[in-house]
């Protein structure tokens, strides 16, 4: 049984039409990329075979373990058809959500701490205990993965981070991915296209935009990083628009580039967090600029 044909067995109901085109795509890449995911999904498939309803679920034995990159491949697979099946709200998971300004924290139900930034998604697969923990991010949020000897899995939008346990903090926004690692180490692959795995060490960060290849690590340049954790706004090789973006968010007003010479200029530092308006200040004078304020607008010119 091939494995467009196992998950459509596994299937019932309204959602099986849909898979046909979203299975052709994403297993023709995955086998391009891959070319042993097919036998490996066999794998999996035998060991869910073997489970029967009140069983208990174990690891399975070393020859049916897949290899970091296959397992990366079946990892994109899943979310793929993770919106169509997984991830419909309600059915097997738990979502989360921050708007402008906002933060909050979530504890995991295996202990792990996830604090969202503002204007961030969080789906928990609660079912994440059979076959590894899987959380898919859209926005920003700051984990604190508790080692359980199961893999702890980002899914976002650009790439997949995996980790056993450690600190570190992932950013999705833009269709770009930035993953910061504060303890600990852990693994960011892109998707199958570029196919590239970094293993990222403590104090080190990464980027990778969407479609694309991860970056060489760079360090860390900011002990107290990431910044908005500590009400703070650090800012490392960031460019203009997606600086003004963050303090649109985090104050709820409006920041417009008047002067288009400013538009390809990449900030490095930390902005004043008291205000907005202290916010912008710093901006205008790390970019030789001036600002305007009008009610709850900014411009930079």
């Amino acid at each position: 049984m091939d494995l467009k044909t196992f998950l459509r067995r596994r299937i019932v109901g309204p959602d099986a039409p849909r898979l046909d085109s979203v299975l052709e795509s994403e297993a023709e890449r995955l086998r391009q990329a891959h070319p042993e995911t097919e036998r490996q999904w066999q794998y999996l498939r035998i060991a869910l075979d073997q489970v029967r309803p009140g069983t208990v679920v174990t690891r399975p034995s070393a020859k049916f373990r897949f290899r970091p990159g296959l397992a990366y491949g079946l990892a994109v697979m899943a979310f793929a058809v993770a919106g169509i099946l997984l991830f419909q709200p309600g059915l097997h998971n738990d979502s989360y959500s921050t708007g402008k300004g906002q933060l909050s924290k979530v504890i995991l139900a295996d202990g792990s701490e996830v604090t969202l930034n503002h204007t961030s998604d969080l789906v928990v697969d609660r079912q994440s205990d059979r076959r590894g923990r899987h959380v898919v991010l859209k926005g920003e949020a700051f984990f604190r993965v508790r080692t359980t000897g199961e893999p702890f899995v980002v899914l976002t939008d650009a790439g997949t981070v995996q980790v056993l346990g450690t600190e570190f903090n992932v950013r999705m926004r833009e269709n770009r991915l930035e993953v910061a690692v504060v303890g600990g180490k852990v693994n960011v692959a892109s998707d199958p296209g570029t196919s590239t795995n970094v293993v990222l060490p403590a104090g080190t960060m990464v980027t990778c935009t969407k479609g694309g290849r991860v970056s060489e690590p760079e360090q860390i340049l900011f002990a107290d990083y990431p910044g908005w954790i500590h009400q703070k706004l650090l800012f490392q090789r960031s460019n203009l628009q997606s600086v003004c973006s963050e303090i649109e968010a985090r104050f709820d007003v409006a920041v417009r580039i008047e002067n288009p010479g400013l538009l390809n200029e990449t900030i490095t530092g930390a902005l004043d967090s008291r205000s907005a308006e202290a916010a912008v200040a710093t901006l205008a004078t790390l970019t030789g600029s001036r600002y305007r304020h009008e009610a709850d607008r900014f411009a930079l010119y």
